[in-house]
C-alpha cells in the first residue's frame, strides 16, 4: 500500500507543470523593455544613474552574476490597455537590496525590498520583491531599480493588474510550491509511522532531511522565514547546509556504513561538522562562503556516488535504488549550482529541474525505507512462524515423550513406594541428625565470633584493645595517605590512678575505668576509634581531620568532661588526665612512631603539672629521654644511697632558742650534683619510688636525732614530710612503730607533715590512720596550710597539733593587705581550735616583726637558718648546749 501511494505521488510531480501549462491563461503584460547597467565600485546614485546612457538590454527573463558592486535596472513601460494599477513582480527573492525608483514632480520617490528590508517595510509584505506601478492608459513611464547581492541570481520581471496580482485566475508559482510541499508532508506523515513501529534512527534523519528542505523550498518561494532569528539575511543558505548535512547523516545509516566501511563513515560524521560550520560562517555573511559550500558539496557528492556504487557491489541490493535516485538528485543540483551562479541562462528547466529531481529522489528514497520497513515487518512475521512451528513441533514431541514415559514412571513410581516406606523409617533419624548438626554449626560459628570479639577488645569496657587498635590505625594511616588528608593520635592517661586501686580497691578502680571509657565515648566522633591500651592509658584515632584545631578542640572536650567527680559505691572520686597528641604526617608516617610520639607528648603533659593536653614537638623526644634516664638514676640512687639529708632548724622567738628540726632530703647526683626535691619528688611520686625514700628519710633521720639527743644535744622535734602514697600504705603505722623501737625514738620527738592539698582530696579515707598516729603519742601538722581550702568541720575532725603558714602568704608582707588579711585568719582559726602555730619561708626582719605583733612565734626559714648538713647542725647544737649551760 505505501509503495502504491508513494508511485502516485511521483506521478502527480512529473505530471504538476504540464497541468499549469494547460490552465495558464496569459494574464501577464509584456510591453516593456529592460536595460541594465554594472556600477563596479558601488559609486553611483540615481541622480547619477539618470544621466547614465544604458547600452545593454536583457530580456525579461534573465540570468547574471553579481558577487560585488551594484546592478541597475532600467525599465520602460507603455500603457496600452484600460488598467491603470499594476504590480512589477520579480520572480527572485534573494536580493539583499533591490530598491525601485519613481520619478515624481521632479523627486525620487522609493518602494524598498530585498532582504535586508523587513517584510513590515516592503512594498508588498510576505511575498517576492514587487512594487505598485500608477499608468494611464497609453503613459510610459521609466523606472530604475537599483540590486545588490553577494551571490549570483537568476529571475524574471513580470507585470500584472493590481486586481490580477492579489486575486489569480491562474495557478501562480506559489500555488505550485503549496501543492509540492503539501506532498512532501505526506511522505514525512508515512515516515512519522514507520519510525514509531521500527524505532530506527535513520526515519528521524529522512524526516530531518524532507523538513529542512520544506523550509528550503518555503524561502525560495518568497516565503521569508526568519526562524526566530532577527536580521535573518542568508536564511535560504543556511537552510541548504542543514538539508546536505541530514542527507549525510541519512546516507551513513542507509549504507550502514558503520558496519561495511567504519573509515568512511567517520568522514562522512566529520563532513556532518564542517556542514555545521558552514552554516555558521554563511550566517555571519562571510564572503566566499556560499562559493565554498558548493565546492565542499560538489566534491563530497562525487564521494558520496563512489561509495554508494562500492556498497552495491558488497551486496547491499537497496544500494542501487540509492545510486539512481542519487544520479537523479546530482545533475538537477548542479544545474541549479550553475544557473544560480550565472554560468548558465535561467530557464524554466534550469529553474524547476532541481525541484523536480528532489522530489524524485525523496520519492525513491521512501520507497526504499518502505521496503525496510516491510523487511522489519517480514523479519518479525518470520521470527514469529519460527515459534509457532517449534511450538507445535514440541507439541507433539513431548505427546509422544509423555506417553512413552508414563508406562516407566508407573514401573518406578512402584519401586519408589517400596523406597519411600524405607526412607520414612530414617526420616526422623536423619532430621534429628540435621538438626544436631545445624545446632552444633551455629554454636561453633557463635563461639568463633565470641573468641574474634575477645581477641580483639577490651573484656572491662568492651572498648577495642591493643590488638585492633593497631589494625585501626594502620588503616587509618593508609587512608589518610590515599585521600592526603590528616589523622590525630591522642594518648590518655589517668593522673594517679594507682592512689584509686591501692586506697579505694580494685573492685571500684574497674568501675570508673568503665564510667571513664563512657565519658570519652561521648567526647568523639563515631568515625573515630577509642580503645584502651593497658591499665589506665586510653587512645583516640581522630580520622578526616581538616585542621588542627579540631583536635585541640576535642582535648578541651575531653578534660571539660572530667571536671566533675565521679561517684562509686558511696565513694566520690576527682579524675583528672594528661594527653598527648601526635599528627600523620607532620610527625611521623608510621603507627609505631605516631604511638611512641603521642606517649611522649603525655609524658609531657604530666611533666606540666598534669591535668592538660601537650601536642608532640621533636624536642619532646629528648625530654623523654632525659626522663627515662632520671628514672634509671633515681632507682640507682636508692640502690647507691646517693641521697642526704639537710635540716632546716625551727625557732622560737619568745626565747631565741631552736625547738626544732625539719629534715629535707637532697640527691647527691653523680653527673649533675645536688638535686633539690622540685627535680626529682614528682618522678618518683609517678615510680611508686617515693615510698623507699620516705622510709629511707624516716629510718636515717630517727637514727641521726636519737644520737644527738644520746649525747646530750636538744634538736627538739623532728619533722618529717609524708606523701599520700607512704600514708595510705599498710605497712605505714607498723614502720614507723619499728624505727621507733629500732633507734629508741620516743613519739614526741618526732611530728608529720601532711600538705593540705592531698589531705582535702581523700579526708575522709585517711581521718582514721591519722587517729591511730596520734594515738601513739604522734604530733600532726598540717603542711602549706591556706593553699587547700579546709574546710572547719573537716579541721575540728582531724587529730592535729599544729598548722604550718604556707611561704607564698609569707612573701609579700607586711605591704600585702590581702596576705595579711589570710594570716589573721589562719592565726585566729589556729587560737580557737587551740592549735600551734609555725610560719615558714622567713627570710626578712619586717616579716618576723609582723609575724610577732601577731604572736606567732614559731618560725623556720633563710632569716634564721638555711637547711644544714648534719655536720653543720651538729656544730650549732653544741654551741645551743654551751650556752644553756652558761
Amino acid at each position: 500500500m505505501f509503495k502504491k501511494i508513494l508511485l502516485f505521488l511521483l506521478f502527480c510531480t512529473v505530471t504538476l507543470q504540464a497541468a499549469v501549462a494547460l490552465t495558464n491563461d496569459k494574464q501577464k503584460y509584456d510591453n516593456f523593455s529592460i536595460q541594465y547597467f554594472y556600477d563596479e565600485n558601488n559609486m553611483l546614485d540615481i541622480n547619477d544613474i539618470e544621466k547614465t546612457h544604458f547600452t545593454n538590454s536583457i530580456p525579461s527573463q534573465f540570468s547574471q552574476g553579481y558577487y560585488s558592486g551594484t546592478a541597475w535596472f532600467k525599465i520602460n513601460i507603455t500603457n496600452h490597455s484600460d488598467h491603470k494599477d499594476f504590480v512589477l513582480y520579480f520572480t527572485e527573492p534573494f536580493w539583499s537590496k533591490l530598491d525601485l525608483y519613481t520619478k515624481n514632480n521632479g523627486s525620487w520617490n522609493v518602494q524598498k525590498n530585498g532582504l535586508e528590508v523587513s517584510l513590515q517595510e516592503r512594498s508588498i509584505q510576505e511575498n517576492n520583491p514587487s512594487y505598485k506601478l500608477h499608468l494611464n492608459s497609453g503613459e510610459s513611464v521609466t523606472y530604475y531599480i537599483k540590486g545588490q547581492t553577494l551571490s549570483g541570481h537568476i529571475g524574471e520581471f513580470q507585470i500584472f493588474t493590481q486586481k490580477e496580482f492579489f486575486r489569480p485566475s491562474r495557478i501562480s508559482i506559489t500555488d505550485k510550491y503549496i501543492i509540492y510541499m503539501s506532498l512532501l508532508f505526506i511522505i514525512i506523515i508515512l515516515n512519522i509511522y514507520n519510525l514509531i513501529v521500527i524505532k530506527d534512527r535513520i526515519f528521524a534523519y529522512y524526516i530531518a532531511y524532507i523538513l529542512s528542505f520544506i523550509v528550503f523550498i518555503c524561502m525560495k518561494s518568497g516565503f521569508y522565514l526568519s526562524l526566530g532569528f532577527s536580521g535573518w539575511s542568508e536564511g535560504l543558505h543556511v537552510v541548504g547546509t542543514f538539508v546536505v548535512l541530514f542527507l549525510v547523516l541519512f546516507s551513513g545509516r542507509f549504507l550502514e556504513l558503520n558496519k561495511r566501511m567504519p573509515l568512511v563513515y567517520k568522514i562522512f560524521n566529520l563532513s556532518a561538522v564542517i556542514f555545521i560550520l558552514f552554516a555558521l560562517l554563511i550566517s555571519q555573511n562571510i564572503p566566499y562562503s556560499c562559493l565554498l559550500f558548493n565546492i565542499y558539496s560538489s566534491l563530497f557528492f562525487t564521494i558520496l556516488l563512489l561509495v554508494a556504487i562500492k556498497v552495491w557491489y558488497q551486496g547491499l541490493i537497496s544500494a542501487r535504488y540509492y545510486l539512481i535516485a542519487l544520479m537523479i538528485y546530482m545533475p538537477t543540483m548542479g544545474l541549479m549550482t550553475l544557473t544560480f551562479n550565472g554560468i548558465l541562462d535561467n530557464t524554466d528547466l534550469s529553474r524547476y529541474s532541481f525541484l523536480l529531481g528532489s522530489f524524485i529522489e525523496i520519492i525513491f528514497f521512501s520507497l526504499l525505507l518502505t521496503n525496510k520497513y516491510h523487511e522489519a515487518i517480514l523479519h518479525k512475521i518470520h521470527i514469529r512462524d519460527q515459534l509457532l512451528k517449534a511450538k507445535n513441533y514440541n507439541e507433539n514431541f513431548l505427546k509422544s515423550k509423555i506417553e512413552q514415559n508414563t508406562s516407566e514412571l508407573i514401573t518406578i513410581n512402584e519401586k519408589l513406594l517400596k523406597k519411600t516406606e524405607e526412607l520414612e523409617i530414617t526420616k526422623d533419624q536423619l532430621t534429628q541428625d540435621i538438626n544436631e548438626r545445624i545446632k552444633a554449626e551455629y554454636e561453633v560459628r557463635k563461639q568463633k565470633s565470641i573468641l574474634h570479639y575477645q581477641a580483639h577488645h577490651d573484656a572491662l569496657t568492651g572498648l577495642p584493645n591493643r590488638t585492633l587498635f593497631s589494625i585501626r590505625l594502620k588503616e587509618g594511616i593508609q587512608i589518610a595517605q590515599q585521600q592526603q588528608s590528616q589523622l590525630a593520635l591522642f594518648f590518655i592517661d589517668l593522673d594517679k590512678f594507682k592512689e584509686i586501686n591501692d586506697s579505694l580497691g580494685h573492685d571500684v578502680g574497674d568501675r570508673v575505668l568503665k564510667i571513664v571509657a563512657d565519658i570519652l565515648k561521648h567526647s568523639i566522633r563515631r568515625e573515630d576509634t577509642l580503645a584502651r591500651l593497658a591499665g589506665d592509658e586510653f587512645t583516640i584515632i581522630m580520622e578526616h581531620l581538616k585542621y588542627p584545631k579540631d583536635a585541640s578542640k576535642l582535648g578541651h572536650d575531653i578534660l571539660n568532661m572530667f571536671a566533675e567527680p565521679i561517684h562509686v559505691d558511696g565513694h566520690t572520686v576527682y579524675i583528672t588526665c594528661s594527653i598527648g597528641i601526635s599528627f600523620f604526617p607532620q610527625d611521623a608516617d608510621n603507627e609505631k612512631d605516631l604511638l611512641k610520639y603521642a606517649d611522649t607528648a603525655m609524658y609531657i603533659a604530666k611533666e606540666s603539672g598534669r591535668n592538660n593536653f601537650q601536642f608532640y614537638r621533636p624536642e619532646m623526644t629528648k625530654l623523654a629521654l632525659e626522663q627515662i634516664k632520671m628514672k634509671t638514676s633515681l632507682r640507682q640512687a636508692i640502690d647507691n644511697e646517693e641521697f642526704l639529708i639537710h635540716y632546716q632548724p625551727q625557732i622560737d622567738l619568745t626565747s631565741n632558742k631552736l625547738v626544732g628540726i625539719e629534715a629535707l632530703v637532697r640527691w647527691q647526683h653523680p653527673e649533675k650534683g645536688l638535686l633539690t626535691p622540685k627535680r626529682f619528688i614528682s618522678l618518683a611520686e609517678e615510680t611508686g619510688m617515693i615510698v623507699e625514700i620516705d622510709q629511707w628519710v624516716m629510718h636515717t633521720t630517727m637514727k641521726q636525732v636519737r644520737k644527738w639527743y644520746n649525747e646530750g644535744l636538744n634538736p627538739g622535734i623532728l619533722a618529717l614530710n609524708i606523701s599520700m602514697k607512704q600514708l595510705e600504705s599498710s605497712n605505714f603505722i607498723n614502720n614507723i612503730q619499728k624505727n621507733m623501737k629500732t633507734y629508741g625514738f620516743k613519739p614526741e620527738w618526732l611530728e608529720l607533715e601532711i600538705t593540705e592539698g592531698h589531705m582535702m582530696k581523700n579526708a575522709m579515707e585517711i581521718i582514721d590512720k591519722l587517729k591511730q598516729i596520734s594515738n601513739l603519742g604522734i604530733n600532726i601538722a598540717i603542711d602549706d596550710f591556706g593553699t587547700g581550702y579546709s574546710s572547719l568541720s573537716l579541721l575540728k575532725r582531724l587529730p592535729i597539733n599544729r598548722l604550718k603558714i604556707d611561704k607564698s602568704f609569707i612573701e609579700d608582707i607586711p605591704e600585702d593587705e590581702e596576705d595579711i588579711a589570710i594570716i589573721n585568719s589562719i592565726i585566729a582559726l589556729a587560737k580557737s581550735l587551740n592549735l600551734e602555730l609555725i610560719a615558714e619561708g622567713i627570710e626578712t626582719l619586717e616579716q618576723v616583726n609582723f609575724l610577732m605583733s601577731k604572736n606567732c612565734m614559731c618560725i623556720q626559714g633563710h632569716y634564721c637558718f638555711y637547711p644544714l648538713s648534719d655536720e653543720e647542725l651538729h656544730s650549732i647544737l653544741l654551741k645551743e648546749k654551751i650556752v644553756n649551760k652558761l
